[in-house]
């Protein structure tokens, strides 16, 4: 066994960290370009100084303290390297974000062994905080906040009529707009909620419960600050809080809850725990040599860098078109960087795209939230229809607009000779491809024309498809 503060530890640690930042420094950095630019997730900066302070409030403990480090969370390091791999290759931020904050925590468990990891379980699991997730929430918190809004005005009795995000009372109309869900709230006072249940209880069962309410609370309170600003725009004439000051207002009313939730949190606060010391009773006999765990350790951060380095890269041609014209059309479909892409408008009036991606692309990707099927502001999906038939798979959609008028669009996304629909399943698909080299790209095919019958309209988009295909060469699509 080794004292924790052993010069040997200390470098062999060191190392392994290094070789963690090398690994995953795309992940890092990814984190840190977002906290930077985002007021959401501008806690990330906090949440390692902070793990760092809740270890140094226990020195007394730590500096007496034995490693024994062992193998348990080996396998586990390896399950987040691949998913890192994975995510990487597939372009999946969050994803790999996840993946590189996991593998430092299990890092640290294998270095430290079982009971130094298990007494320091909050600070490793609170690094998670450090990962910018959480915007897929956004959408249900419009709706809640929407919802509790009006409530609020009927109970209040003033005359209310909702429309999805929009909420129109007789002196105007409102959206609960992404700024207005409450996301900030939310993972602010789930990150500073979290850190003051472990500070004030020593119970598990008053710590979860105080999450819940951290988490509750701000969702709850977000709606009656959407109600009172609702309020203050109508009884004001609309010269008040329609503007930026709502902002404003609703920092100093999250500023509030956040006091009413340390204050009846108090309410129920442990004493202090007394200063204890390392001991070695229950602790697991056998421990394996710490050498050879930091080794393991080494080996699976210098095969998964290695990995990493040797998947290809295509680089984005700089004649590549970032906008695709498409003269006359009100169909809306837009797909930024692809390295080559083709629209062609027949004779009978149909619409055919095409767009080419690397599976692992230096600027722009096959599946993202930049790409758009169509307009969505004037489209609207009546229905949709999934084909699967002789190996060939697409997706017929029939979109109207506010006028009446009808378009059908048929699209597939190809990776190798591998047809999907869903963009999930194009991205785990491209992510193997890319993985196992069976394929280095990627394509998206679409036909669209003005609505007919609807089995009349897929034969013929489908074949207008293919026929696209064969004149820009099959072999250049899934190759």
């Amino acid at each position: 066994m080794m004292a924790i503060n052993s010069r040997q530890f200390i470098l062999m640690f060191a190392v392994l960290i290094a070789a963690w930042m090398l690994v995953f420094w795309d992940g890092i950095t990814g984190m840190e370009a977002i906290w930077r630019r985002s007021d959401t997730f501008a806690h990330g900066y906090f949440i390692l100084p902070i793990v760092i302070w809740l270890l140094h409030r226990d020195r007394a403990y730590l500096q007496s303290a034995k490693v024994r480090s062992t193998w348990l969370p080996l396998p586990l390091l390896a399950a987040s390297s691949f998913v890192w791999l994975f995510a990487y290759a597939a372009d999946i931020n969050v994803l790999s974000q996840l993946a590189a904050v996991t593998a430092l925590m299990f890092l640290v468990w294998m270095l430290i062994g079982n009971q130094l990891a298990w007494r320091y379980k909050f600070p490793l699991a609170y690094l998670l905080f450090a990962v910018p997730m959480g915007e897929n929430l956004i959408p249900s918190l419009q709706d809640i906040t929407a919802w509790i809004t009006v409530f609020l005005l009927k109970v209040h009795g003033i005359p209310v009529f909702r429309d999805g995000w929009y909420i129109q009372i007789p002196t105007g109309m409102f959206e609960v707009a992404v700024a207005c869900s409450g996301i900030r709230y939310l993972i602010a006072s789930m990150a500073v909620g979290t850190l003051y249940a472990y500070l004030t209880y020593r119970s598990f069962k008053k710590q979860l419960l105080f999450i819940v309410f951290a988490f509750l609370l701000p969702i709850l309170a977000n709606g009656v600050r959407a109600y009172l600003i609702v309020i203050i725009a109508h009884y004001s004439d609309m010269k008040y809080a329609t503007g930026a000051d709502h902002l404003v207002y609703g920092w100093i009313f999250f500023g509030f809850v956040i006091m009413l939730m340390f204050w009846v949190g108090g309410k129920f606060a442990d004493p202090e725990p007394k200063t204890e010391l390392y001991s070695d009773k229950g602790a697991t006999k056998g421990q394996h040599n710490k050498l050879w765990v930091s080794v393991s350790v080494y080996l699976i951060m210098m095969a998964t860098w290695f990995i990493e380095h040797n998947i290809s890269v295509v680089e984005l041609p700089k004649s590549a078109d970032t906008v695709i014209k498409m003269p006359d059309s009100n169909w809306g479909v837009s797909f930024t960087q692809p390295m080559q892409s083709s629209y062609q408008r027949e004779s009978n009036g149909t619409e055919l795209f095409f767009a080419r991606y690397g599976n692992k692309q230096s600027e722009g990707e096959l599946v993202s939230f930049s790409n758009k099927l169509y307009d969505a502001e004037r489209w609207t999906v009546i229905d949709r229809i999934t084909k699967n038939e002789n190996g060939k798979v697409y997706r017929y959609l029939l979109l109207r607009d506010v006028q009446g008028r009808e378009r059908a669009l048929l699209y597939w996304y190809q990776i190798g000779d591998k047809q999907v629909v869903s963009p999930a399943f194009a991205k785990l698909y491209q992510a193997l491809a890319l993985l196992t080299g069976q394929a280095n790209f990627a394509s998206f095919v679409a036909a669209s024309t003005q609505a007919t019958e609807a089995q009349d309209t897929m034969a013929s988009l489908l074949k207008s498809a293919d026929s696209m295909l064969n004149q820009i060469g099959l072999n250049q699509v899934g190759n």
